[in-house]
């Protein structure tokens, strides 16, 4: 400010500092008003489409159930915090994050049962999500409902001829129907 006070034109000053003459009325105008002048950056870029607790809120729905489907956070967004967002905007808010789309791991829901039979079978296992978002470096778990419908299971009895025996049932086969299998079928 001092500069302006001597002997120097304000258009002198503004071209050593390459800055409009305006900028220079303004630093004054504070500079007399205050007796300092401080620098207020504004802000780069587009303001966020989401504030930082939705987007924590996010985080959190994605831990918690990481198969959804960007239509369905969409959907989240929209009734849980009246956010509209379109799926580009979602899918760069969730690249910042470090969330990607990957292969999911299932998990059974009933850990704790570990059965192995000797039997094949047909359920309503295809509707199960294979996929889901992590961040990078770690694998999204879902827990799976192992409730599949109707389960058909087959007991065969094969040779190399083919063959020899069949018992085809609705649901699982227990220790019981496997041993008279044997003993009447086979």
């Amino acid at each position: 400010m001092m500069v302006t006070e001597g002997e120097w034109d304000i258009e002198d000053v503004a071209e050593v500092f390459g800055v409009l003459t305006r900028s220079i009325a303004r630093w004054e105008e504070q500079f007399d008003q205050d007796g300092f002048y401080t620098h207020h950056k504004g802000l780069a870029g587009r303001p966020r489409r989401l504030s930082a607790p939705v987007v924590e809120e996010i985080t959190k729905l994605l831990q918690e159930n990481p198969s959804l489907y960007l239509d369905e956070i969409i959907d989240w967004l929209a009734l849980t915090h009246e956010q509209p967002i379109s799926i580009g905007a979602l899918c760069d808010n969730l690249r910042e994050l470090g969330l990607t789309w990957k292969q999911a791991r299932n998990i059974a829901a009933q850990r704790d049962e570990f059965v192995l039979i000797d039997e094949s079978g047909k359920d309503g296992h295809t509707m199960i999500r294979n996929y889901g978002r992590a961040p990078k470096g770690s694998t999204p778990e879902v827990e799976v409902n192992h409730d599949r419908g109707i389960r058909y299971s087959i007991l065969p009895a094969l040779t190399l001829d083919g063959y020899i025996a069949l018992h085809v049932v609705e649901g699982s086969v227990d220790s019981e129907e496997f041993f008279d299998f044997i003993i009447s079928d086979v």
